[in-house]
Formats: structure tokens, C-alpha cells, sequence
């Protein structure tokens, strides 16, 4: 009898192992933030889904600071009732930057604000020289909006040092510059 109990415990100790390395293989340890880089919306009322195809432009090597500011001015000109911009906006921000604002939802209430509104379908946009130290650029924007006031903005980009996005230029913040601080040196 005790040769067939510890035969029965050996098997059984065996089947243990055997699922625990099934579940450690399919089920990762924790879960990895640049899993989750990009996000997709879908608007509450089921008006529209966001399948505009800014929705589906993300950050790459090749891109340079130059351009990843160009496609979210772009993407936020040409922003739908889905929000593809904003989207386009979030999905190029940084993992650091999406921590601080949390889910693009808060993205797209933050961009209907006094400060960035005028942002959001634009008629036209100049830029203004590309500073770029290290691992860090600056992209001075002047925005005319739809009432055809002018807005300055400071877009500050930085190349990731790890993860999904090493190598890629991302926003770390779009900076709303007072017409105070721009006429000051006049």
C-alpha cells in the first residue's frame, strides 16, 4: 500500500509542476505599462467609433522630433466627433506624461479647456525653430484658431530611454505660452 501512495503523491506532484509551469508560461508575472501605449475610444453615445486613421498612428525610430509634432498638429486640426486627435495626441505622449494625465478621456476633457481649446479643428499653425539638447526638444507653435485668434504653445518632446518606444520621440507636455512672456524681450 505504501508503494502505491508514494507513486499516487510523485504523480500528483508531477501534474502540480506541470500546470504550474502551464500557467507561468501563458499568464506573465505582472503586468508590463508599455503593454498598454495606445488606446482606442469609443464615444459614449455610439455616434461614432474612432476609426479615423490618426487613431492609428503611433510613434516609431524613424520618426523625427519635427515630425511627431507635425502629425498630432495635423491629427488636432483634422480631429472628428470620435476624437481621433486627441487620440493621436495621447497615443505619441509619453508613458511618463500618461501617468500624470490618466485615461484618454481626461485627455479629451483637458484639451476642451480655455488654455487648449482653441487647438482642436484649427485653421492654421507656424512654427518656429526646433531646439533640440540630448534627449530632449522644444517646438515653439503659434495656432490660429477658428475665431482667428492666435495662441502660442510650447511642444516638449523627449526620446525614450526604454521600453516599447526606446529610440522614439514622444511629447512630454504641450505648454500653453502667455502672450506676456512671448512679448517680453520686445
Amino acid at each position: 500500500m505504501k508503494g502505491k501512495d508514494k507513486a499516487f503523491d510523485f504523480l500528483m506532484l508531477l501534474v502540480g509542476l506541470l500546470l504550474l509551469v502551464l500557467f507561468w508560461v501563458r499568464f506573465p508575472a505582472m503586468p508590463v505599462l508599455e503593454d498598454r501605449q495606445s488606446t482606442a475610444y469609443v464615444m459614449p453615445d455610439a455616434i461614432a467609433s474612432s476609426s479615423a486613421k490618426w487613431t492609428f498612428l503611433k510613434p516609431d525610430k524613424s520618426m523625427s522630433p519635427q515630425q511627431v509634432v507635425h502629425i498630432q498638429l495635423q491629427a488636432l486640426q483634422q480631429n472628428d466627433r470620435s476624437d481621433s486627435g486627441v487620440i493621436t495626441v495621447f497615443n505619441f505622449s509619453s508613458p511618463k506624461t500618461k501617468l500624470h494625465i490618466g485615461p484618454v478621456e481626461h485627455l479629451r476633457m483637458m484639451v476642451r479647456a480655455p488654455a487648449y481649446q482653441s487647438m482642436l479643428n484649427f485653421k492654421s499653425y507656424k512654427r518656429g525653430q526646433l531646439v533640440v539638447t540630448g534627449n530632449t526638444a522644444y517646438q515653439l507653435v503659434v495656432i490660429e484658431g477658428r475665431d482667428g485668434r492666435e495662441g502660442a504653445y510650447m511642444f516638449i518632446l523627449s526620446k525614450q530611454r526604454k521600453g516599447t518606444y526606446k529610440g522614439c520621440w514622444m511629447t512630454d507636455g504641450i505648454a500653453r505660452q502667455e502672450e506676456e512672456v512671448l512679448t517680453s524681450r520686445t
